[in-house]
């Protein structure tokens, strides 16, 4: 048994009790707010927090964390403002299996406006095949050894430069995610475990497939969840619903593509993106949607799709309102992203009891005045996205997400931007950011009897935060001090 005493306790319970000492044993929740004599006579270890505040362990309910923590070990291209230093930054990184990768590059912030040709890549990476990712995954860049490893099905123009998108883009990744050892995916995963504790998290719901048919590691890293510090919740990310169900799943799906992204000018709009006539791609038929969510609905399995433009989320949820209305079961299906959704599409989903995954991060990097969304979009429609504070409270259930590598796994700077939206009519209070990465995320994993809350009989995950955000109505300049998984404490 543990107690730890002298710390304020956020249960975020039903009754929002706050409390100063947690009796723990064998990883659950015992007793609370402990009297100085209950302290003082049980045969325990006692650690005092040194008033630091205690809030349900969080969870980050979307990442790719194999990638995240394959890719923590390349090069992060998130701060280069010109191809140079992009370049230097691959020269210096290390090889990974053979390969060399590098991400977060948003070619937009670069001084030439460009990606990298494959000639520029060749001179910094000749010997090892390299995968450059761009900031939102829906593209990537190759050099010529890459070529060598992919079966492209058929022969690239001579004038190739490297660049890949859409299906090419998958294609490129998932042979090299595929091809590498069992022990640098275990790695992989290893560094994305520990990334997760530094920055607050006991529970991270992770991707693992080719959003096609295969689902690559899954049953490697099932069988070796016991070996991580946190919880992975996995989601077999393919279409094979028999499959899914004779691993024992209870969801699948997770980036399967509904559509593509903003950047790449392939999510799916009901209207043209601004100067243009291009509305996106919807990438399946409303019928192979209905289908396979049918399907995979009777298997009682829950559906996550990667939805971003109004189309595709629209699409969607009416798939998943045509199995509820069908066959009604609390399996809480999920729209991933749900960066642009109309009014309509909101009530179909309150109606089917349809969840909204989202990143509030997305909003922090492109929302604003002068920000990505409004370049694309236009000034209306920007304003438009991200629909935080109209989602939650609408009664739809709201989880909060970094969708890392995409954007940072610190669960600090994403509570900060779910308070912060650009656009203050969907900014959400503290409590109310706190609750989609505790209670609702809980819940959205159908595990809402064990976590999500500090209350008697539930596990005892916790995060520990240097200073009170609901006292103080900000995230701002606070730290993590450490977690608590399942009773035992972890400093960072």
């Amino acid at each position: 048994m543990k107690i730890f005493k002298n710390c304020i306790i956020y249960s975020l319970d039903p009754s929002n009790n706050i409390y100063d000492s947690v009796l723990v044993d064998q990883g659950k929740i015992v007793k609370l707010n402990l009297s100085i004599n209950e302290i003082n006579s049980l045969d325990c270890e006692t650690i005092d927090l040194d008033g630091y505040t205690l809030f349900p362990g969080f969870t980050d309910s979307h990442t790719h964390s194999f990638e995240g923590g394959l890719y923590s070990m390349g090069a992060n291209l998130s701060d280069c403002r010109t191809i140079d230093e992009v370049l230097q930054k691959i020269s210096q990184s290390q090889v990974i299996g053979g390969y060399k990768f590098a991400y977060s590059l948003d070619e937009n912030s670069l001084k030439e406006h460009r990606f990298p040709s494959r000639d520029e890549l060749d001179k910094v990476c000749p010997n090892n095949p390299l995968l450059l990712r761009r900031v939102d995954g829906h593209s990537c860049v190759i050099n010529s050894k890459a070529i060598e490893i992919i079966n492209f099905k058929k022969k690239l123009n001579d004038n190739f430069n490297g660049f890949l998108n859409k299906e090419l883009n998958d294609l490129a990744a998932h042979t090299f995610h595929n091809t590498l050892t069992d022990e640098a995916i275990i790695s992989a995963y290893t560094a994305a475990n520990k990334i997760a504790i530094t920055s607050g998290l006991t529970t991270v719901h992770t991707m693992i497939g080719d959003a096609q048919y295969s689902f690559n590691h899954y049953p490697l890293i099932k069988n070796s969840l016991n070996n991580f510090t946190i919880d992975f919740e996995l989601y077999p990310q393919f279409f094979d619903v028999k499959k899914a169900v004779e691993h024992g799943a209870s969801r699948i799906g997770g980036c399967i593509l509904a559509d593509g992204s903003f950047g790449s000018y392939t999510a799916a709009l009901s209207q043209p993106y601004k100067n243009t006539d291009n509305i996106g791609s919807l990438y399946q038929s409303d019928q192979f949607w209905d289908d396979f969510v049918l399907e995979a609905h009777k298997n009682n399995l829950q559906v996550g799709v990667h939805c971003i433009g109004d189309r595709a989320i629209d699409q969607i949820a009416r798939s998943y309102a045509k199995a509820q209305q069908k066959a009604p079961k609390d399996l809480r299906h999920q729209i991933i992203h749900n960066e642009l959704m109309s009014d309509d599409t909101l009530k179909l989903m309150k109606e089917n009891n349809i969840s909204a995954v989202m990143q509030p991060m997305f909003d922090k990097l492109w929302g604003g005045k002068n920000g990505f969304y409004k370049q694309v979009l236009g000034e209306e429609r920007a304003l438009a996205t991200n629909r935080f504070k109209t989602i939650s409270d609408s009664g739809i259930l709201l989880t909060g997400s970094s969708d890392w590598y995409i954007t940072t796994l610190n669960i600090l700077e994403q509570l900060d931007a779910a308070v912060n939206i650009h656009n203050p009519e969907q900014r959400l209070s503290v409590y109310e950011a706190l609750k989609i990465y505790t209670n609702n995320s809980a819940k959205l994993a159908h595990n809402e009897a064990n976590k999500g809350s500090i209350e008697v009989n539930k596990i005892a995950d916790f995060t520990i935060l240097k200073s009170d955000p609901i006292k103080r109505n900000t995230f701002k300049n606070n730290q993590i001090v450490g977690v608590i998984k399942s009773g035992e404490l972890i400093f960072v």
